[in-house]
């Protein structure tokens, strides 16, 4: 009897599960008849559904792509989908464990209390802002990039998983490489103006090529790093394959951005890499061949990177226009997304321009994440800002010294990577308005990460030493 009583629950359970298939089978025949998009559509979101809650940190890497490839249909659906659902995860997860709190979260409390306070003030803005409907359209996406900087902060708890966030990063960005090159056979032109087509301009599913070119770079870094850790050959040699793809794609984008910000992140390796410079012009080769190459094959794009009287299609009017109304309320601001509502307004005080349409008619943001920030939320907001971004960076360079101090160089040169690569970014924020971008957001979530796996690697207090132990081994060999 008691036998029968326990495997009722069994047979229960498996026939909820059989019939659970069966109108799940019958649901995708119904979609498959109507519209086979539809279809695999809901067939993909079923599966990613899947993969989240059974395993949340597996479902946030599947969503990781849909951000390098925005654009696309896939990718958009991918990126609104992946982050409903590893939200919710998340909040399954947290009520079952009756806490919204976790041992991360506590350990870097002061990193949370920063991000919220800046959310806070972006939100109080809207008390003297002129226009307080566009601080509410720009504020309701502000808690998308934050969460998803939360989400990678609490799931990524070991190495191997933070391994697999930044292999997954680079395997997205070379997959939107890809794509951009191979979709610009169908657009080049041989007639198109280099300076103002998107034709011959890598951007593929990305959409944009300047945006496209900031996250290529980054994925570069990151994949010299990467490299550092592993010890396969045949993955070391994909890794290879993956640098000369970015760099190709990179060159391919014609972004002028994209160069200053390569050669900010090569400063910045110069620097963080110093004993092993050697390996830093090394790695610089690698990324100036294949992209020398692209520019030989196709003439149109460094001939955009070389031509500079276009006053970089409106820029240094937009740039002289923040900085106008910067200053005219420098520590509260103007209030969020408040930037475009007053630079028509100034467009003769700023003296004579390039491009008048860029400042009197089109609703163009700033083009220089400083400066917005510092428009629209003052310095107080483009402080608070910066503090995360300083905290985030110092966290990686204090992991890859604590790594080096435990004997893994390997950790200790993906950490510093980590850094050069939030570098870059910030090199391209100089040229573009990506305060709320992603892909920052997941880096900078990593060097926290870094630091609390440091820590469990090494004692939590060290003497002197921890400071002059030399870092100049090289990485484990295959």
């Amino acid at each position: 009897m008691t036998t029968a009583v326990r495997g009722r629950p069994a047979q229960l359970h498996g026939l909820s599960l059989v019939l659970a298939v069966t109108c799940a089978a019958v649901a995708l025949g119904a979609l498959v008849g109507f519209d086979e998009r539809i279809a695999v559509g809901a067939l993909c979101v079923v599966a990613l559904a899947a993969c989240c809650f059974r395993n949340p940190t597996a479902g946030l890497l599947c969503w990781l792509p849909g951000v390098f490839v925005p654009a696309s249909v896939a990718g958009g659906a991918l990126l609104r989908a992946g982050f409903v659902l590893s939200l919710a995860a998340w909040a399954v997860d947290a009520i079952r464990r009756r806490s919204i709190t976790d041992e991360r979260i506590r350990e870097f409390r002061w990193l949370v209390a920063l991000v919220i306070t800046m959310y806070l003030w972006f939100g109080a803005t809207m008390l003297w802002a002129d226009d307080p409907a566009a601080v509410v359209r720009e504020y309701r996406w502000w808690p998308i990039p934050l969460a998803v900087f939360g989400l990678v902060l609490t799931r990524i708890t070991s190495i191997r998983l933070l391994l697999l966030l930044v292999s997954t990063f680079v395997a997205s960005a070379t997959l939107a490489a890809t794509i951009g090159m191979i979709t610009l056979r169908s657009t080049a032109s041989a007639s198109a103006d280099p300076l103002t087509s998107m034709d011959n301009r890598v951007s593929g599913a990305a959409g944009d090529p300047n945006g496209l070119g900031a996250g290529l770079i980054a994925a570069a870094i990151l994949a010299f790093g990467l490299a550092c850790v592993v010890r396969r050959a045949w993955v070391r040699s994909a890794i290879v394959v993956a640098i000369l793809m970015l760099a190709a794609a990179a060159a391919g984008t014609a972004s002028r951005m994209v160069v200053i910000s390569a050669g900010v992140a090569f400063v910045a390796a110069l620097v963080i890499f110093r004993q092993v410079i050697g390996r830093v012009l090394a790695a610089a080769v690698c990324v100036v061949v294949p992209a020398a190459l692209w520019f030989y094959c196709f003439p149109p794009a460094w001939q955009r990177m070389v031509v500079s009287n276009d006053g970089g299609s409106g820029r240094e009017d937009l740039w002289n226009a923040a900085v106008h109304l910067a200053l005219e309320n420098p520590i509260a601001g103007l209030g969020l997304d408040n930037f475009q509502v007053h630079k028509p307004g100034v467009a003769l005080a700023i003296g004579e321009v390039q491009n008048a349409s860029a400042i009197a008619e089109k609703p163009l943001v700033a083009h220089n994440t400083y400066l917005q920030l510092w428009v629209d939320s003052g310095a107080i907001g483009l402080g608070l800002f910066l503090a995360i971004i300083g905290f985030c960076t110092w966290c990686s360079l204090r992991a890859g010294r604590d790594f080096a101090w435990a004997g893994r160089r390997d950790l200790a040169a993906l950490s510093r990577s980590v850094a050069v690569a939030v570098i870059s970014l910030l090199g391209s924020a100089a040229f573009l308005t990506i305060a709320r971008d992603f892909r920052l957001w997941i880096l900078l979530a990593a060097g926290p990460i870094l630091l609390s796996l440091a820590r469990a690697e090494t004692p939590w207090r060290r003497g002197p030493s921890a400071e002059t132990t030399p870092v100049t081994e090289p990485c484990p060999a295959s």
